[in-house]
């Protein structure tokens, strides 16, 4: 059941990296693309218009606010040295106490496990440094029933050691990944606008002929 329940939990973890791609945009909308149409002359004595002129009296002042970007190896080294802390420098708040709660979960299941391991390996020795001792039949049997339950325990609750050593290394690697990735795309635009963010103006020249 606790594998079930860890295989679902990293589940959930692999995931984080994508989530982060899906980000709220940090930039403001784009603005339309602006068409103008510039009216010339094809003769010589007619004064060509400013096109900077015509451009800068028709577009505004647009208010585009771009955060400064993360530094990856900002992250990269908080979330090294206190997990979670990279969340938290790319803004990504809700992700710390994720990476907290798997920490701590598969942290707390390893040292039980130690802890189990410890004992029944404590125990194994002790039944058979006692066979090595014992003379009486009924008395060997006894011990030499302990002996294979102590083992079985023993190799059991060091499987489960190891394999929640295995789950825990996991989330402090996958907890550095993350905080590299959303600090690489921190400003990355994800939004259905395919027009992108670039402001660009297009200009056409209607000529006009002077009669």
């Amino acid at each position: 059941m606790k594998r079930t329940v860890s295989y679902s939990l990293l589940g959930i973890l692999f995931l984080l990296p994508a989530a982060s791609a899906q980000y709220v945009s940090r930039y403001e909308r784009p603005i339309s693309t602006p068409l103008f149409f510039t009216p010339v002359s094809d003769t010589a004595g007619l004064r060509m218009l400013d096109e900077d002129s015509l451009i800068a009296a028709q577009i505004g002042t647009v208010d585009t606010t771009i955060l400064p970007p993360k530094s990856t190896t900002v992250a990269m080294l908080g979330s090294m040295i206190v997990p979670g802390a990279g969340q938290i420098y790319n803004e990504s708040y809700w992700k710390a106490p994720v990476v907290w709660g798997f920490g701590y979960y598969f942290y707390s299941v390893y040292r039980n496990q130690d802890r189990l391991y410890n004992e029944s390996r404590t125990e194994y020795e002790g039944a058979v440094m006692m066979l090595d001792t014992a003379t009486a039949a009924d008395l060997r049997t006894e011990l030499a029933q302990k002996i294979s339950r102590s083992r079985d325990l023993r190799d059991f609750y060091k499987r489960q050691r190891n394999e929640f050593g295995w789950y825990l290394a996991v989330t402090y690697i996958l907890n550095v990944v993350d905080a590299y990735v959303d600090a690489a795309l921190f400003n990355f635009e994800v939004s259905p606008n395919l027009q992108g963010t670039n402001d660009w103006r297009m200009n056409v020249r209607v000529p006009l002929n002077r009669q």
